[in-house]
């Protein structure tokens, strides 16, 4: 190709990729908007203000087009936010970078709340949207359990199956998510409250992994005060009761 050709081609190649763009954009509204079942091609063209063929340049079909909406999301918006570390310093604030880490995958997925009801639909429908799914939910399980075996290697972590725990707190928090932020339990009707279900989903994080917090050990001591003072108060009704009997005799 000689240097005009290239000076050409460059402008077809960017024009293609903003039309693809304009459409993926389009897609992700309309899915947001209508969910997996009710969306059309027509619907998404519509809303791309491009000709009907014009999508299948880019996409097979709808399924195609929601696998691409959705991959896009979660590898340009959720991994980027939600990127796991690997080997922490002794120092690390576990506790601070789990609320951050959960506080940034709840502000992507609000800003999306529609498409996963999409999602949900749609899995049940497609196959391949569920494989796509599972596929790209893995690869983020499997970094979150490398960063467990890395940290009980350690010694940071307690002993526990790395892989089943990693599967088990990301389907907390995206149940969580869900329930909350799209089905707006458990206060229908209200908005959600992001920062409750960050602090709620950080504690429990925090407590699976590394027990105990500060908080504990007040807590506990005040308990044990308790316990104390009510021991006291139950042994001077005993100590009455016996001296009213001894009267009484």
């Amino acid at each position: 190709m000689t240097v005009d050709q290239t000076e050409h081609a460059n402008p077809r190649h960017e024009q293609a990729a903003a039309t693809r763009q304009q459409l993926l954009d389009a897609a992700g509204a309309v899915f947001e908007r209508r969910g997996y079942r009710a969306t059309t091609v027509g619907a998404i063209t519509d809303r791309a203000s491009t000709a009907h063929g014009t999508f299948y340049l880019y996409f097979r079909n709808k399924e195609d087009a929601f696998c691409q909406v959705i991959e896009s999301v979660i590898v340009d918006e959720l991994a980027l936010a939600t990127d796991v570390p690997g080997e922490l310093p002794a120092d690390h604030d576990h506790r601070a970078a789990i609320e951050q880490g959960i506080r940034n995958f709840l502000s992507v997925y609000h800003r999306h709340d529609g498409l996963w009801r999409a999602l949900l639909e749609g899995m049940l429908q497609s196959v391949r949207v569920q494989e796509l799914w599972l596929d790209l939910r893995r690869q983020f399980v499997m970094r979150l359990s490398e960063s467990f075996d890395d940290q009980q290697r350690a010694a940071g972590l307690r002993p526990f199956d790395a892989t089943m725990v990693a599967h088990a707190l990301t389907a907390m928090t995206e149940w969580s998510a869900f329930t909350h932020l799209v089905l707006h339990e458990p206060a229908p009707g209200a908005e959600p409250d992001v920062e409750a279900l960050v602090a709620t989903l950080a504690d429990l994080w925090y407590r699976s992994l590394y027990g105990t917090v500060a908080e504990d050990a007040v807590a506990g001591g005040a308990v044990a005060e308790g316990a104390v003072a009510g021991g006291a108060v139950a042994e001077g009704a005993v100590d009455d009761a016996a001296a009213r009997s001894a009267v009484a005799d």
